[in-house]
């Protein structure tokens, strides 16, 4: 095995073809977060991230994007505004700790990584993240299909809900894609007014890559901002990344004086429909359990959290402090009960 580490930016049109390679073996990797596009923006906006390049038999096998977190160690290319992770692989097996190693890493973590990808199985938490799975948007039998395996009381309250917003505020509609780098600051500022603390998240160097997107014409990664209107008032905003037939929901904010409409969600349907019109078979709304997404998911894939160490010792000795703060917060929660 040979690991060479480089920046994103630094990856030839070689590299780049083997990548592309990789991202079209299953619909999972061809999510945009695992694009070689999405490194390279967040490349030139974080000095840290790098991309660890395996090698066997002088054929690329997999590329591990990462960024130097502290004192060797690395995680997601993004941080926490990426939304999957993990390896950009050919699928074979592959001795990740001897990767991390000949990356000259003392160890990394990844957080949101797809469970088909085999390699890293023996280096998941074995307990918070148990279970977890992305919810999808499946559209590949069409709109019409999708819209009738949904509760017909849910989508009935979301129409009634949408045409009170129009009696009151005039014409509803969407959007699909704005220009408008001032649609992103107020998506920022509706976040900052409901959850304060995202916004160590839209730090100035992620927000340039987030910007950069806005504009790129890439096959592989291209940012789509989605606006919802009653009348002339932008009252819903999503953010998302598109890759071939797939979209990826990134952001999703809107003016909390219209929260009474469930903007987001008229926003969505509207969304999925027309994302289907376009031709996309698949969209990911990332990972959590919130219930908007349990309403309108008909699909889902596990993923896992985990780190893969080089020293075995650090390895063992680590996942026994973890598994006494599970333990711990476990006792804790019956003691609450």
């Amino acid at each position: 095995m040979y690991v060479t580490v480089a920046r994103p930016d630094e990856l030839g049109p070689s590299e780049a073809r083997r990548w592309a390679e990789f991202q079209q073996l299953s619909p999972i990797m061809s999510n945009p977060f695992l694009s070689l596009s999405y490194a390279r923006a967040i490349g030139r906006a974080r000095p840290n991230a790098r991309v660890a390049v395996v090698e066997e038999g002088r054929k690329i096998e997999a590329f591990l994007p990462y960024e130097l977190i502290h004192r060797g160690i690395g995680g997601p290319l993004g941080g926490p505004r990426t939304m999957l992770d993990g390896i950009v692989s050919s699928g074979a097996a592959l001795d990740m700790r001897a990767v991390v190693r000949k990356a000259g890493l003392r160890g990394w973590r990844f957080s949101h990584a797809p469970a088909e990808q085999r390699a890293l199985n023996r280096y998941h938490y074995d307990y918070s993240y148990h279970g977890n799975a992305v919810l999808i948007i499946n559209l590949t039998d069409g709109y019409d299909a999708y819209l009738r395996s949904r509760s017909k009381s849910s989508t009935k309250r979301t129409a009634e809900k949408r045409r009170a917003l129009e009696r009151q505020f005039g014409p509803v509609s969407l959007e699909w894609s704005s220009k408008s780098r001032e649609q992103l600051h107020q998506m920022a500022e509706w976040k900052f007014a409901q959850f304060g603390s995202v916004r160590e998240m839209y730090s100035d160097a992620t927000q340039s890559a987030v910007e950069e997107l806005m504009f790129a014409d890439a096959g592989d990664c291209s940012e789509i901002v989605s606006l919802l209107s009653a009348g002339e008032c932008v009252i819903a905003i999503d953010l998302l990344l598109a890759g071939p037939r797939y979209l990826c929901v990134w952001q999703l904010a809107y003016d909390p004086n219209f929260a009474r409409f469930s903007p987001g969600t008229i926003l969505f349907l509207a969304l999925i429909e027309e994302a289907a019109k376009r031709g996309f078979t698949w969209i990911d709304l990332g990972y959590g359990q919130d219930h908007y997404k349990q309403h309108l998911a008909n699909d889902s894939y596990p993923i896992a959290g985990g780190a893969v160490w080089a020293s075995r010792v650090e390895g063992a000795s680590r996942a026994i402090y973890r598994r006494l703060i599970y333990e711990r917060r476990m006792r804790h929660k019956v003691v609450q009960r």
